[in-house]
């Protein structure tokens, strides 16, 4: 166990950016996973603790020492209170974090696949990861051009959902086209095919596309079908998470009425 005081300190510093820069993850390859929730599931999923952060007062918390018996005594690192105050973006989370290498891309599953074409916003990233792994989809890519999956922001919104999932990150579509399972659907305002009028009793894909242009129209060309959602009023579109929610949430409801 170490206790760490100065701001200059390396290990502190590569915290400190990791927490606050989304450029750091992909510079070091590493991940912060700020909060016992977090922390929790990427030891559940077996990842290797590089050190796992707390302040002194909450070492006493028997969850957070939990944790830190899992990381291992000589990964613990205490920090002071006000520097735990610089690395924090959680206002009133419980005082620890966990540091680990980031995840190579994940094998692929079997099942419903999502394909994530350059979704900029962290929190919309997050969000249809969590979504995706509710709803019982199997793997999820993320197109280079996406918001980084292992950033804070987007750990924060996934609670967990990254390590439910088979999550290939920085996807390049000519790697990965082959090997989707088929119909492949991608969402359009002026799509051919209503959601609501679709078979999703088996496994299929889907691509959603980046907030303001959409699916990218070269993918979108090569995909079975563009669905629209039904919209009622003067609302021209949906929040990309929102549009995923919806048909990912069609596609378990057809499941689990056909036991499946």
């Amino acid at each position: 166990m170490k206790h760490l005081s100065s701001a200059d300190n390396p290990l502190f510093k590569t915290l400190r950016a990791l927490a606050h820069e989304p450029a750091a993850v992909r510079r070091l390859d590493l991940a912060w996973l700020e909060g016992i929730h977090l922390a929790a599931s990427a030891l559940d999923a077996g990842l290797e603790p590089v050190a796992l952060a707390c302040t002194e007062a909450a070492l006493a918390d028997a969850e957070i020492a939990r944790l830190a018996r899992r990381a291992g005594e000589s990964r613990v690192v205490l920090l002071e209170p006000a520097l735990w105050r610089q690395l924090s973006a959680v206002g009133h989370g419980r005082e620890v974090g966990l540091l680990v290498h980031r995840p190579p891309p994940a094998t692929p599953r079997a099942g419903v696949a999502v394909v994530l074409d350059r979704v900029q916003d962290a929190g919309n990233v997050g969000a249809m990861l969590r979504t995706a792994a509710a709803a019982g989809a199997a793997t999820v890519y993320c197109l280079r051009g996406c918001a980084g999956a292992w950033t804070p922001k987007v750990l924060r919104a996934g609670m967990g959902a990254h390590f439910a999932l088979a999550l290939v990150e920085d996807a390049r579509w000519e790697d990965i086209e082959a090997q989707l399972p088929r119909p492949l659907y991608a969402t359009a305002g002026q799509g051919t095919c209503e959601l609501y009028q679709l078979d999703l009793r088996g496994d299929q894909s889907w691509v959603f596309g980046n907030e303001g242009a959409g699916v990218d129209p070269a993918v979108l060309a090569r995909c079975d079908a563009g669905v629209r959602i039904p919209q009622r009023g003067a609302v021209e579109s949906l929040n990309v998470a929102a549009a995923a929610a919806v048909c990912l949430y069609e596609g378990l409801r057809q499941r689990m009425a056909a036991g499946h």
